[in-house]
């Protein structure tokens, strides 16, 4: 079984990031990092580049951050900018009621930038960069 996080697996909205599948048990995602069951941080699992969020005993959400090499789609990362996302997916990049960035149309997968500039709007804001990509189900 190869040792997770994996910072070079593929993004899959809804799916899986890190090598860790959304939906499984979080002891066997724990063992297969080499980590005690009792390793919790704030309620989330800190993997190198990798955060890991769990509910009743299962992986719910992922998280990576500066230092995932991983992509959506081949193409989308850290460091991918907010104009990058929209052309990327051909949809409109949106804030959604958590406050996170989605691609309207795109369940699955949110994401945070650098600090926004001018009038804290997406339009004035394209080039910010992505720092956080998140991975959840729908």
């Amino acid at each position: 079984m190869p040792k997770i996080p994996d910072l070079d697996a593929p993004i899959m909205p809804g799916e899986t990031s890190a090598g860790i599948m959304i939906g499984s048990k979080i002891e066997g995602m724990l063992a297969q990092a080499g980590l005690p069951p009792s390793e919790v941080i704030y309620g989330f699992h800190k993997l190198q580049s990798a955060k890991v969020w769990s509910a009743r005993g299962l992986v719910v959400q992922i998280g990576v951050y500066e230092g995932y090499r991983g992509l959506l789609g081949g193409k989308i990362g850290i460091g991918s900018t907010i104009a990058e996302v929209g052309d990327w997916c051909g949809c409109k990049v949106a804030e959604d009621v958590d406050d996170t960035l989605i691609a309207t149309g795109r369940p699955g997968w949110s994401f945070e930038t650098d600090e926004w500039g001018g009038d804290h709007t997406i339009g004035t804001n394209r080039n910010a960069r992505v720092t956080a990509i998140f991975v959840f189900r729908p």
